[in-house]
């Protein structure tokens, strides 16, 4: 059957009105109801050497962005989002109208050899899928919007103004910027999972690109609202012209994890009544595992963590590649989890556990961890004594130390304990002015230093303060929401009755979208009947789900200008 397509004189007028201006904000994809004679279709080139007809929308997609004009993609799981941007790109690129890259000085991008063409996202993950279906060459111009504008550690010397002693603290911030802004002959900036860029973020890198590049939005609105703040993709889609994706392809329903994500974001209940139910097929697998019975929220959070502890021991569960998703931090959340997984792996391996008061919390992490800070993953490669600490003074190290703050083996001081107390004093006696164990020195400096490598940006930073402490969180399971924009081979989406107010269509589509070959989900068997019938952002076409971003827009008219 040959693909339906637009015809070529409503192409052209869509164009005409789109260079014209004439176009008010709408979902263009939804005004092209017929297919007409005289019709133009664009095939395509895959990166293995398939030939590709693109279907209506898509080739409107493609059009439109060789007219240069700023647009939005919007697709959900299976409808082929990733091909129609790889299509745009190949038509821009062979278009002839993209100057070569100069990148000047620039850490990262790829100098002179390539197109001035930028595919980005916000996390790593999503850069690496991009860079596994770029055209052939362009890999390089895959990167975070991080290390697009080169954010890194920025020292900075602070005076107090009580002792007058002055004392050094990091800031993580952009090198690109208005005064110092990216290549002019960069383009196209494609902005891969739009709705985890938020609009903070975005209006960094505009400042960084006064030359005004072409501006292409990716993104799927079936997910979860942003949690840090208003996403650029709201505002945008009121804006710019909307392409909307509705096909799911027949070769992406094959994948199990495809085939149950389109069911719920069609509306579709699954019925678990039966029990266990696996899924597999050469294009992935999916379990569900519903509890055997009603338990309660401890006893089910210590059942899921001898679980996985076994998991990990056995093979089946691969704490550096695999991810843990569950709607809560509290009660059976990340917090309880990622203590027992992380305190499983620091004992296995005779790791150190480090005690670090943090203003006036403990908290306990040993080198080799997986942490979230700043929205950003990373791993602790260092952690030592902080000389500026005069506060309460943390446990010392040990192997026996546990992720909880106790310690079952007695020891007596040890010579360098002993040491360390000695310095601690010394160091008392040069800070006359200071108040030992005040709650000014508790709250703003910490009794450790970590040393953080930032995965996406690549950088190794140091945090020092109580507040930057607190703010690195242990990262083997996460919340549905952190997930976003990333992916992973195999997930683990865990699901109770105590996560019940949260469990809503958005939140499962987007729990099961984290998982690219394997998922295995344990839920109690009514958890997708109730949670597929309760959707946070009301409407299942792109025009409704317009509404909730117009709401945003106006509740949030003064916090963000639309560029």
């Amino acid at each position: 059957m040959a693909t339906p397509s637009i015809s070529k004189s409503r192409i052209d007028q869509l164009l005409a009105d789109i260079r014209a201006k004439k176009l008010a904000p709408t979902v263009i994809a939804e005004s092209l109801a017929e297919t007409n004679a005289g019709e133009v279709v664009i095939h395509g080139i895959g990166k293995h050497g398939e030939a590709i007809t693109y279907n209506r929308e898509q080739q409107l997609f493609i059009r439109t962005t060789l007219a240069g004009s700023d647009c939005i993609l919007i697709g959900a799981a299976g409808t082929g989002k990733t091909t129609c941007v790889m299509g745009s790109i190949n038509s821009l690129v062979n278009s002839g109208t993209i100057p070569m890259l100069d990148s000047g000085e620039h850490k990262h991008l790829p100098y002179g050899k390539v197109p001035g063409i930028i595919a980005t996202s916000f996390t790593r993950r999503a850069v690496r899928n991009l860079k596994k279906a770029m055209p052939p060459g362009l890999e390089g111009n895959c990167i975070t919007i991080h290390k697009l504008l080169e954010f890194a550690p920025v020292k900075y010397e602070v005076i107090d103004p009580e002792t007058g002693d002055s004392k050094w603290t990091q800031r993580f911030e952009p090198r690109r910027h208005a005064d110092n802004p990216l290549p002019d002959t960069i383009r196209v900036i494609y902005i891969d999972e739009a709705s985890m860029v938020s609009t903070d973020l975005y209006s960094l890198l505009i400042a960084a690109c006064p030359h005004k590049p072409q501006i292409i939005f990716v993104g799927d609105i079936q997910q979860l609202p942003p949690v840090f703040g208003a996403a650029i993709l709201g505002y945008k889609m009121l804006e710019l012209t909307t392409v909307e994706l509705t096909e799911v392809y027949r070769q992406a329903l094959e994948s199990p994890i495809i085939k149950y994500a389109t069911l719920i974001k069609e509306g579709h209940t699954i019925d678990l009544s039966g029990g266990k139910l696996i899924e597999e097929t050469p294009k992935g697998k999916i379990t569900f595992h519903p509890w055997v019975k009603k338990l309660s929220s401890d006893l089910a959070c210590m059942t899921f963590c001898k679980f996985i502890t076994v998991a990990l021991e056995a093979g089946a569960y691969d704490q550096d590649n695999d991810c843990i998703l569950i709607p809560f931090n509290k009660a059976f959340g990340t917090e309880e989890v990622n203590r027992s997984i992380a305190n499983f792996i620091a004992k296995r391996d005779r790791r150190l556990v480090w005690e670090i008061q943090a203003g006036f919390n403990k908290v306990y992490f040993s080198i080799g961890d997986k942490v979230l800070f700043d929205k950003e993953d990373a791993t602790i490669i260092e952690i030592k004594r902080n000389p500026e600490y005069l506060g309460k003074k943390p446990l010392h190290e040990s192997v026996t130390l546990d992720y909880w703050g106790h310690d079952p083996v007695p020891r007596d001081t040890t010579a360098e304990e002993l040491e360390d107390s000695l310095q601690d004093i010394d160091a008392m006696l040069d800070k006359v002015a200071a108040f030992v164990d005040s709650d000014e020195d508790r709250v703003t400096t910490a009794s450790h230093i970590v040393t953080l490598s930032m995965n996406d940006s690549e950088v190794e930073l140091e945090i020092s303060s109580a507040a930057t402490i607190n703010q690195m969180l242990l990262s083997y399971a996460i919340t549905v929401h952190k997930a976003q924009g990333s992916e992973w081979s195999k997930v683990f989406f865990i699901l109770h009755q105590s996560h019940n107010t949260m469990i809503q269509r958005e939140l499962l589509y987007t729990g099961v979208t984290r998982a690219a070959k394997e998922l295995y989900i344990i839920c109690e068997s009514d958890s997708f009947v109730r949670g597929v019938k309760s959707q946070r952002i009301q409407g299942n076409t792109l025009a409704e789900k317009a509404i909730y971003f117009q709401g945003k827009v106006d509740a949030n008219s003064s916090s963000y200008k639309i560029q």
